[in-house]
């Protein structure tokens, strides 16, 4: 996203930079495992150690020049995943908006899949 400053140039704000400060900020959440992310993001993760907050974020730039943000998250299991999902919204709305000083349109939420406890892994297997 870019917009002209007076007479001093533009200033853009590329979408990595967007999804690592809501990726950042998703984390946080309470009752948020983590985000969703590739077979790669798994890889890269795994032989870096290092956490990838780019992951399972997604980022558009509407007609009127906000972005929309699409989390894909895993959740933990028995929390009120109403809850957990618009806390992900205020918070990760907050944030880049707070950080980049641009106006977030949606942030929507998808539930991607829900770490189940071992008790009841265990019971699978039985």
């Amino acid at each position: 996203m870019s917009e002209p400053v007076a007479s001093q140039g533009k200033i853009e704000i590329f979408d990595d930079v967007i999804r690592a400060i809501a990726g950042v900020a998703m984390s946080g959440v309470k009752g948020i495992v983590g985000p969703r992310g590739t077979f790669i993001d798994g890889i890269k993760a795994a032989t870096t150690g290092k956490r990838d907050f780019h992951s399972g974020v997604d980022v558009k730039k509407t007609a009127d020049e906000k972005f929309e943000i699409d989390l894909y998250i895993i959740i933990e299991y028995d929390v009120r995943v109403m809850e957990v999902a618009q806390e992900a919204q205020r918070v990760v709305k907050e944030r880049v908006e707070a950080i980049t000083g641009r106006s977030v349109g949606a942030v929507n939420v998808h539930i991607a899949d829900i770490k189940l406890p071992d008790s009841i892994l265990s019971r699978e297997q039985d």
